[in-house]
């Protein structure tokens, strides 16, 4: 009797830890299960955010070549992007001008308030005095706006002759150096 109780009690525990050690490897099963899962699961998102941004780049990559091939000037794109535009009264108070002021005026004070920043070093100050003037250029009439276009092309033409001439005479003074 005392043997058989024995091996009951002996087959008991036995069994328990039979059924625990077969819950563990379930649970071990089912954990690795679920990270394999997860790991495919993160291996998913990151390719395919990779190629979200891959393709997200290439577009704005075209974008900007088409752009170019329309004629679009780079700045064009960007000014329309910006949300917040400079109002005209706080253009007039940046440039220290009034709305009466003549034009030729508010460009000499243009110029002389950006080159002092340029040579302070302000950036910004020299950004925000760039943007007022250009927002009171688009108040001008078209007409003017074209003729300002025009002088400033001969302007730069006149300057590149200038400097071709410089540098030509600068190559020929050496060569008159050494024929001396």
């Amino acid at each position: 009797g005392g043997a058989r109780s024995l091996q009951v009690c002996f087959l008991g525990r036995a069994g328990r830890e039979g059924s625990e050690r077969g819950t563990r490897r379930d649970a071990e099963k089912l954990s690795t299960e679920d990270t394999m899962a997860a790991r495919i699961i993160a291996q998913l998102i990151v390719s395919g955010g990779t190629i979200l941004f891959r393709s997200a780049a290439q577009a704005y990559r075209q974008a900007i070549i088409n752009g170019k091939k329309a004629g679009v000037h780079e700045g064009t794109a960007t000014a329309f992007s910006r949300a917040k535009k400079m109002d005209l009264s706080e253009a007039y108070d940046i440039l220290g001008v009034a709305a009466d002021t003549p034009w030729p005026e508010v460009v000499k004070k243009f110029d002389h308030l950006y080159g002092v920043n340029e040579r302070m070093g302000s950036f910004y100050l020299q950004s925000k005095i760039y943007r007022a003037k250009e927002r009171l250029e688009l108040e001008l009439p078209e007409d003017v706006r074209e003729q300002m276009k025009q002088q400033e092309l001969q302007m730069k033409q006149q300057q590149e002759k200038e400097d071709s001439a410089a540098a030509a005479d600068g190559q020929d003074e050496p060569k008159k150096r050494d024929e001396a």
